[in-house]
């Protein structure tokens, strides 16, 4: 008889088998186009396992969505305590944005243009991890404040919203558009263009 522990490990690689698909099946069909029997066949499971472990296909784009976000707040948290200066914490902030982008194309899709087609994406769980990611580039922001590098009276509100304006519009270009030129080397050259902007 298989340990507890055993079959938690084998219901989370089977969790794990099913996001993954729905991932590819919403990057190649579309949020709306997606059917759960393809999700389903892509993760080698019986289509109603599917609902064992979610509600159906809002909830494996929210799942994504929020796991994905939490990891990458997660890794962006060891960048905030650096000595570094100012520019070069906020240029690895981007770096690592780009190279989550680079390295899963599918569920960035999903989530930079997908998740816009469901109508219970921006509900609470979603907020939520979207508020995490918020305050990482807020408390960035307020360091390089703190530091003298950014200049007093900034409103870091708005300069949040335009620093993932613009990353966005250049993860959007790089996803639809030609995917051969990297994209972490960029991001030096954006973080640059973007504090010149804030510098006193």
């Amino acid at each position: 008889m298989p340990s507890e522990s055993a079959v938690t490990e084998s219901k989370e690689a089977r969790r794990r088998a099913i996001l993954d698909s729905a991932v590819r099946v919403f990057a190649e069909h579309g949020f709306f186009a997606a059917r759960i029997r393809d999700i389903a066949a892509g993760a080698g499971v019986a289509e109603g396992t599917i609902y064992l472990y979610f509600d159906g296909k809002d909830d494996l784009l929210l799942t994504a969505f929020r796991d994905k976000v939490a990891e990458f707040v997660g890794s962006v948290r060891d960048v905030m305590p650096s000595h570094a200066p100012f520019e070069e914490r906020l240029a690895r902030f981007i770096g690592l944005q780009f190279e989550n982008i680079q390295a899963e194309p599918a569920l960035a899709t999903v989530l930079l243009l997908e998740s816009r087609q469901s109508s219970k994406f921006y509900g609470g769980a979603v907020r939520d991890v979207l508020r995490t990611y918020a305050q990482a580039i807020d408390e960035l922001l307020a360091s390089g404040v703190s530091e003298g590098a950014v200049r007093d009276g900034v409103d870091i509100p708005l300069a949040r919203r335009m620093l993932i304006g613009l990353l966005e519009e250049i993860e959007l270009e790089w996803l639809l558009g030609d995917r051969t030129r990297p994209l972490p080397p960029l991001a030096p050259k954006v973080a640059a263009t973007f504090y010149r902007g804030l510098e006193p």
